[in-house]
Parts: C-alpha cells; sequence; structure tokens
C-alpha cells in the first residue's frame, strides 16, 4: 500500500508542478493543463483518502484479503484514469511546438510529468501483484 500512497503524493505534486509551470503556452492549452492537473489532484487525493481507509481495516482485521486486493486495484485504476488525458494533451501541445517552438517547453513538462506519474502506477501495480500472491484465498 506504501506503493500506492507514494504513487498518489507523486501524482499530486507532478500536477502542482505542472499547473504552476511558468513557460510559454497557448492560453487554451494552458487551461487544459490546469484543468487536467486539477483533475489529477482531485482523483490523488482520492486515492490518499481511499488508501487511508482500507489501512484502518487492515490494521484491524488482519492480513490483506482478496477484497482488500481488489480495492486497492480500484485506487491504481482511479489513478491511471486521471492521466488518460494528458496523452491527448501532449499531442495537442507537440503540435503547438511544431508551429512555435517557445512552446516545446510545455510539451517537454508534461511528457516528463506523466512519464513519473506513469512510473509510480507501475510501482503500485507491482506491489499489488506481490500483495494479491500474498493474500488468503476464499
Amino acid at each position: 500500500m506504501a506503493a500506492a500512497r507514494d504513487c498518489a503524493d507523486t501524482m499530486e505534486a507532478q500536477a502542482a508542478n505542472l499547473a504552476a509551470a511558468d513557460v510559454p503556452m497557448d492560453a487554451a492549452l494552458r487551461a487544459q493543463t490546469v484543468e487536467h492537473c486539477a483533475t489529477i489532484k482531485d482523483r490523488a487525493g482520492r486515492a490518499t483518502f481511499e488508501l487511508a481507509l482500507l489501512e484502518a481495516e487492515l490494521a484491524k482485521d488482519g492480513p490483506p484479503s482478496e477484497d482488500s486486493v481488489r480495492r486497492l486495484i480500484g485506487v491504481e485504476a482511479t489513478m491511471m484514469e486521471a492521466l488518460a488525458p494528458l496523452a491527448e494533451l501532449a499531442d495537442a501541445l507537440e503540435l503547438a511546438a511544431e508551429r512555435d517552438p517557445a512552446q516545446e517547453q510545455a510539451f517537454v513538462l508534461v511528457i516528463e510529468a506523466t512519464g513519473v506519474m506513469l512510473e509510480g502506477i507501475d510501482r503500485a501495480r507491482e506491489a499489488t501483484v506481490a500483495l494479491d500472491y500474498s493474500a488468503p484465498r476464499s
């Protein structure tokens, strides 16, 4: 669960950095970036809340069950869904950078932040798979 929590924290931090980035960017694309970052931060906050609930339940109920693992997978799916719009945003920023090279930095920032967030999700999934193997079966 620590990996999922770290992932949520990373997503929140990366989204905050992207939203606050002071780089040349088309106004409409900046608005989209800020909107997507707000969604990512919201989903990361929800994931953190759900993880806290799950950890509290595990603290009193013992080792993770199949249900716990399913809930954890759901949290990860929620975080992944929040990242989906960044692919379209990156495409739009790439086109903008082709028209105006000054906007290339915004494109690079989105690509790099998305990569960092996806790495966090991959680590969380790997940890969940390991947890799933150790969960008792009903």
